[in-house]
């Protein structure tokens, strides 16, 4: 009997141990390995600019011709300029940066430049890659700021080079601030302030209030993608796009190929279709209200 009430204790024992309650630190570890796979399953890499023609070649044009279903036989070069188009279209808007973004590469490219003041080889070598790696707008907005002193942005190779460096140093310093603001220090508990210090002004637009709301590329590329479809297949695109994917349409299977082809995540393009087909409906009621005859 008492080996009978041992092994149900026992049994009770694993029992409680296998669906007791999580505690806070397993819960949370347990929701940011999901949300790393998420992470890892949504996350896409863009394509480059110079890679469009080679992913949208003759062969996927003609499958993406093939998908919405055309009345005739397509102008597959006609057909692949305009999808082309609208594939670089959606990259610049997605490569543009932002102000904040334009900041933060400025202030970066700032603080090694100052490291790189001091003539060691490693500190040049890493100014000498961030300038080879510097963004189009950030290179762009610099030139611009320097037409009226007619300073070109130094290359690697000044960078590098001992005997040009010291001066590709001072005149990229020259081209990315412009003077600076003394900063009084922090003051200390017992009454005592830190050391002031100068603060870089650098060169920077003036901030807009606000950008350009979020997925605002993306909405862009499916109207784009909607007059492909009009050209190729002579008629409008529906208004509704079903989240079920076997029963989706042509148009739908057309726009989640081309996302999936620029490296665009897939997961609101149900969405985003169904918003472009509600602003038709609204524009089109809108149109109809201002036709009406005034009685």
């Amino acid at each position: 009997m008492v080996e009978t009430l041992t092994a149900v204790n026992d049994r009770r024992a694993v029992r409680f141990a296998s669906s007791r309650v999580s505690t806070k630190p397993e819960r949370r570890n347990r929701q940011s390995r999901r949300c790393d796979v998420a992470t890892r399953v949504g996350s896409r890499s863009l394509i480059a600019i110079s890679d469009v023609e080679g992913v949208f070649n003759d062969e996927i044009v003609k499958e993406l011709a093939q998908t919405v279903k055309p009345l005739a036989d397509p102008d597959i070069a006609r057909v692949a300029r305009s999808i082309r188009s609208s594939a670089i279209n959606f990259l610049k808007k997605k490569n543009k940066l932002s102000f904040p973004q334009l900041r933060a590469a400025m202030e970066r490219l700032y603080r090694l430049n100052t490291r790189a003041e001091d003539g060691n080889d490693r500190t040049a070598q890493a100014l000498a890659r961030a300038v080879d790696a510097m963004h189009a707008d950030v290179r762009q907005w610099l030139l611009s700021c320097q037409r009226p002193h007619a300073r070109n942005i130094p290359t690697a190779t000044e960078i590098l080079s001992p005997s040009t460096r010291q001066s590709a140093v001072a005149r990229l310093r020259l081209i990315l601030s412009w003077g600076g603001t003394v900063v009084a220090g922090r003051k200390r508990p017992g009454g005592r302030r830190s050391r002031s210090f100068i603060k870089p002004r650098l060169r920077l637009p003036e901030p807009i209030e606000r950008g350009c709301p979020p997925g605002e590329a993306e909405r862009e590329f499916v109207q784009w993608l909607a007059l492909d479809y009009v050209e190729v297949t002579g008629r409008s695109p529906p208004r509704t796009a079903h989240y079920n994917i076997d029963i989706r349409g042509p148009f739908s299977d057309f726009v989640h190929r081309c996302f999936e082809l620029v490296g665009a995540p897939t997961g609101n393009v149900t969405r985003l279709l169904n918003q472009y087909g509600a602003s038709r409906r609204r524009d089109e009621k809108r149109r109809r209200a201002a036709d009406r005859p005034v009685t």
